[in-house]
């Protein structure tokens, strides 16, 4: 009901067509690159993510998942909101933007504010994992009966009011 989605629900859309019957396909395409390549490395791979979504879009694939998970020593996120907005421009300029959903995956969303600027600037969803892996975590500490679980509905749910005021 809410554009930000947990990891139960992209793991829905990336598993879509796991017993073969349904007529639809995901990949995730990896946000990430090598940090001893720098500036001119993290151009370069926004160029072949790029490639990776027209070959992805080629095989008929129609939900594409851009994640920043496996972040180490060696590889460094992109932020989400170029990689995002790399994607869909790249999408529109071939004229395929209508045939794939781009659902991000990012570990630099918080707020309300990041996940509206990831919405308009194509992302269908959002998985702020982070943030809710976060607020599992401090769940217990809190006083009362706050589960984990109640956390990550409380947050989604506040998510989406603040974007419904702010469209």
């Amino acid at each position: 009901s809410f554009p930000v989605i947990d990891n139960d629900e992209l793991a829905k859309i990336l598993h879509i067509d796991a017993d073969g019957d349904t007529p639809y396909s995901a990949a995730k395409v990896s946000m990430l690159y090598r940090v001893e390549d720098g500036a001119a490395g993290l151009e370069r791979r926004l160029e072949e993510i790029c490639g990776e979504i027209d070959d992805l879009v080629d095989r008929g694939v129609e939900f594409i998942v851009l994640s920043d998970r496996d972040i180490d020593a060696d590889l460094a996120p992109i932020p989400s909101l170029l990689a995002t907005g790399a994607a869909h421009h790249h999408l529109v300029r071939t004229k395929r933007r209508t045939k794939v959903s781009l659902t991000v995956e990012a570990g630099d969303v918080r707020e309300v504010h990041h996940v509206a600027l990831l919405i308009g600037y194509g992302a269908a969803a959002v998985n702020p994992y982070l943030a809710m892996e976060t607020l599992a975590n401090m769940a217990k500490d809190l006083p009362g009966e706050l589960s984990a679980d109640k956390a990550i509905y409380n947050y989604s749910k506040a998510i989406g009011k603040g974007l419904s005021k702010i469209m």
